[in-house]
């Protein structure tokens, strides 16, 4: 589909990042989207302690298990990319702390986010359609 060795360094689209932050603010929701560093390392399982603390010192903002290999290939493919990802748990940071991540935290943050989640995304897809017709319409 594309090249051997895709380029990164621009591999989320600068448009469709503005488009998030710009209707992220119409709906009130600049308190919580955010740009950060995201980090993927292998699962299925949370991050050790040691993990999470080397991603940190290592100036990331999030890990996950996913994302990152899809939007490779979508590069490599030649697509446009945006990623959002729902941050849904805390990562533990001290040996010593009685925290441990679990799935019903990550399960309850999502049922927290899900239908803002949804109308942002919608309201994204519906500005994209909309571009996209008028930009057929002036051709």
């Amino acid at each position: 589909f594309g090249v051997r060795f895709p380029c990164m360094s621009d591999a989320y689209d600068r448009e469709l990042r503005q488009l998030a932050h710009d209707v992220a603010g119409e709906l009130g929701f600049s308190d919580f989207l955010k740009e950060g560093v995201y980090c993927v390392l292998g699962g299925p399982s949370f991050e050790t302690i040691a993990e999470c603390r080397m991603l940190h010192r290592l100036g990331g903002d999030a890990v996950g298990m996913s994302t990152v290999h899809e939007v490779i290939v979508a590069r490599h493919a030649g697509m446009r990319c945006f990623a959002m990802s729902l941050i849904s748990n805390r990562a533990v940071m001290d040996y010593d702390s009685r925290e441990k991540a679990n799935h019903d935290e990550v399960l309850e943050t999502g049922k927290q986010r899900a239908k803002q989640m949804e109308v942002l995304v919608s309201t994204m897809v519906a500005r994209l359609d909309n571009d996209e017709n008028n930009d057929k319409n002036n051709s």
